[in-house]
């Protein structure tokens, strides 16, 4: 993964291909990340390997419209919340309002530019 000279993870292709990569593996990771303008969070991913014959037999689906297959996302200390996997132009206000963030600033943004790329790095691997 891309780093700054704290070991604080930057957005880069390098970054998306790192986390997809270790939720393709181990199904979870905790990222230190920055937007490169002073803010930090510490960004929790998580995918759940829910057996097919789950899904078709309706369990799988959580309260609120969530589904087990989603892309969990939560910043510690501050927001959580899932995200379809597929759906990779998810808007930054999206984002901001399911995780309690500021929307409409640069960091509202880059987490976005970073969940939409993570997402789509995921599709890249599943079809390998």
């Amino acid at each position: 993964m891309r780093t700054d000279e704290y070991g604080c993870v930057l957005n880069g292709p390098e970054t998306y291909n790192g986390i997809a990569a270790l939720l393709r593996e181990h199904g979870s990771c905790i990222v230190p990340w920055t937007d490169e303008e002073g803010t930090q969070f510490d960004i929790l991913f998580n995918v759940f390997r829910v057996p097919e014959q789950m899904v078709s037999h309706g369990l799988g689906l959580i309260q609120g419209g969530l589904n087990s297959r989603d892309l969990f996302i939560s910043i510690m200390r501050v927001g959580a919340f899932a995200f379809e996997r597929e759906k990779t132009d998810t808007h930054a206000s999206y984002y901001a309002e399911k995780l309690r963030i500021p929307a409409g600033g640069h960091t509202s943004e880059k987490l976005a530019e970073l969940f939409n790329q993570v997402k789509l790095s995921l599709m890249i691997l599943r079809r390998m």
